[in-house]
């Protein structure tokens, strides 16, 4: 993991869904990095990704999330993101990304 970005994984209480708590910078860089956090955390079932410490997300980032996407819904998983703020709140708003997540 780069120092730009982290990465943190937490079960709920219930242990229903796992919680992707995600800071810092996501670019090409956290790519892999993010993709290696949701394709396991989908495989266990239900999936929130947090983005309330994310201060920028790039297309190669906003490509790992809809890989997510995709791999929780041939699972049938679930896969919620939430807490976008600024910048990476507009970038899902315009890619389209926020209906398919949820947000």
């Amino acid at each position: 993991m780069a120092d730009s970005y982290t990465i943190g994984q937490e079960r709920t209480a219930d242990g229903a869904a796992t919680i992707l708590r995600i800071s810092g910078e996501l670019d090409i860089n956290a790519r892999d990095d993010l993709r290696e956090a949701l394709l396991p955390a989908i495989r266990g079932g239900d999936v929130v990704v947090d983005l309330h410490g994310v201060t920028f997300l790039d297309s190669e980032a906003l490509g790992a999330l809809i890989e997510g996407y995709n791999a929780a819904r041939r699972s049938a998983a679930g896969l919620r993101v939430v807490n976008a703020r600024g910048l990476v709140a507009r970038v899902l708003n315009v890619s389209g990304a926020a209906e398919l997540f949820g947000s």
